[in-house]
Formats: structure tokens, C-alpha cells, sequence
């Protein structure tokens, strides 16, 4: 069941489609639908948004559909806002990229709330300015202003494999539990894969965040690798399971990404001893005040 204002919907397309924004959209169960929401100051509150769809899939144009046409919600406005939600892509890893929560709007927060998937999970806009590969980007982002985006995730569970925190944004990430799933492999995957642009002081920042896993998985994810040469990431006063590599990030192949990437960590703790690779950057004064400023603004 859906509610805005004790007004009742049986989609929540149909209930976007019926408001102008600066509404609280109350769901109480279970939607299987793809979403985008395109009003913007809307609270989402409660429930579950599922659906399945994965790169792989051959469309009728003859074309594989691509990672950015997978979501379950696009959240394409800002000032959104979910509070204990769950958004899951229920494809399984083999069926490819399959994103649960697209983010291209300005000051995104979700507090409480579960974001689901295996590789991409959670994409935080903008996209790189080039893709690697012709049709790379093909879907509602392709063509659109690459427009630099901040989110903020608080108390939630982020949960994948494959680079399952990707994109050229800042995500805050405060008291998140980081959910690595079991693949079977022998590397299991990547946390993040940020494509932070070079003129850009932050990317991904996790503070106060426990880095879990499913069993089985000893050793085998990276906390991060750039998808572009300037990805950042930063992690502090957080907790790391024995799946956390010792050597904790991966260059992708890309050497000279040792010298542009910055990824950084303090005052961390982990059940492996940590041996981290030699190009991971220091944290600065500057990176603390910042910190602390974040953390401030969620109290």
C-alpha cells in the first residue's frame, strides 16, 4: 500500500506522477517495479522497491540493455530522501552489472534504509566524461550535463560484490554497515570504484562504518580500485572483517593511477593484520576538519 497524505496508490509511479514534490510517500510492504523519481524535496518512507533486471540481457534493438538502464529506483530530483527503505536488484551476479539505487540529483540522504544487489549496486553521478567502450553509458544518463552530486547514507546497509559503490559523486557514508556477498571466487570483489573528477578533494568517505562480509570469504575483496585515474576514497574510525585483503586497493591494471588516485585511511581496525599497498595516499589536517564538518552536519 502506498499513501501520500492518507491518499491512497497502488504504484508508486502512479503516486509520483499525482504530486509536484515536498511530499512524504509512505510505503507499507512490498512494490515490484522500476522507478524513477523525478519530483524533487519527496521523502520516501518505509517498505520494499524490488526489481531484476541485468546488463546482460539482449533488448529488441539487438543491444545488450547496458549497466545504466538496470535500475531499480533513479532518483533523477533532488532533495530526496528515503527512511527505512529497502531498494534491491534481485538479478544475480552472473546475469552482470544489475544496479539497485542510481543517484543523478543533488543532496540525496537515506537514513535507516538497505541498498541491495551484487556488482554495481549503488551508483553515485556523475558519470566519467568518456566512456571506455561505444554504448558503455547508453541509458538516461548518457547524454545528460555531468553534474557533480552529493549523497549521504546514514545507519544504512550497502550490500554487493563487483565495484558495488561506483561513480563520480560524494557519498558520505556514517555508522553504514558495507556488505561484501560471496561470488565464489577467489577475488570477490571490489568495494568502491569512484571516478572522482581531478579537481574534486573527495569521493567516497566512510566514517564510524563496519566493512562485513558473508562467510567464506577470507581475503578476497579489495576496498577499492579507480574506475577513473582520479578516484578517491577515504576511511575513518572504521572496522575491517578478515575479508578485507591485506593490502586493502588494487590499481586496475592502471599504474599511473598509483600516482592520481587518492585513497586514504585512519584510525581503522581490522581482524587481518593490514598491510597496505605503498601508493596509499596520508590523510591531511584538511581531510579531518572535512570530516568532522560531515559529521557535524548528521548530529
Amino acid at each position: 500500500m502506498i499513501k501520500i497524505e492518507g491518499k491512497e496508490y497502488s504504484s508508486l509511479k502512479q503516486a509520483l506522477a499525482d504530486i509536484d514534490g515536498n511530499k512524504v510517500i509512505e510505503i507499507d510492504g512490498f512494490l515490484h517495479e522500476q522507478v524513477v523519481i523525478d519530483k524533487p524535496d519527496v521523502t520516501i518512507k518505509g517498505g520494499t522497491i524490488e526489481y531484476g533486471l541485468g546488463a546482460y540481457e539482449i533488448l529488441q534493438d539487438g543491444l545488450k540493455r547496458g549497466t545504466f538502464r538496470t535500475y531499480t529506483v533513479f532518483v533523477d530530483a533532488d532533495n530526496v530522501t528515503f527512511d527505512s527503505v529497502t531498494v534491491i536488484n534481485s538479478n544475480g551476479y552472473k546475469e552482470g552489472q544489475a544496479i539497485a539505487l542510481m543517484i543523478d540529483g543533488s543532496d540525496f540522504r537515506a537514513v535507516n534504509s538497505i541498498i541491495s544487489s551484487y556488482q554495481d549496486t549503488l551508483f553515485l553521478g556523475p558519470l566519467p566524461e568518456s566512456e571506455y567502450e561505444k554504448g558503455g553509458f547508453r541509458g538516461p544518463l548518457e547524454n545528460r550535463e555531468r553534474v557533480f552530486r552529493k549523497a549521504v547514507f546514514e545507519n544504512c546497509r550497502i550490500e554487493g560484490s563487483v565495484d558495488f559503490i561506483f561513480g563520480g559523486g560524494q557519498g558520505y557514508f556514517r555508522d553504514c554497515e558495507i556488505r561484501s556477498r560471496n561470488i565464489h571466487r577467489e577475488i570477490n570483489g571490489y568495494v568502491c570504484a569512484p571516478n572522482t573528477a581531478a579537481d574534486r578533494p573527495y569521493g567516497f568517505i566512510f566514517d564510524h562504518c563496519d566493512f562485513t562480509s558473508e562467510n567464506d570469504m577470507d581475503d578476497s575483496v579489495y576496498l577499492a580500485r579507480p574506475w577513473r585515474d582520479y578516484g578517491k576514497c577515504l576511511i575513518v574510525s572504521s572496522h575491517f572483517g578478515k575479508h578485507v585483503r591485506k593490502e586493502g586497493y588494487s590499481d586496475w591494471d592502471k599504474k599511473h593511477a598509483q600516482k592520481t588516485c587518492e585513497f586514504k585511511e585512519l584510525n581503522n581496525s581490522s581482524d587481518n593484520k593490514a598491510e597496505r599497498v605503498s601508493w596509499m595516499k596520508q590523510v591531511s589536517d584538511e581531510d579531518l576538519i572535512f570530516i568532522d564538518s560531515l559529521s557535524k552536519e548528521e548530529r
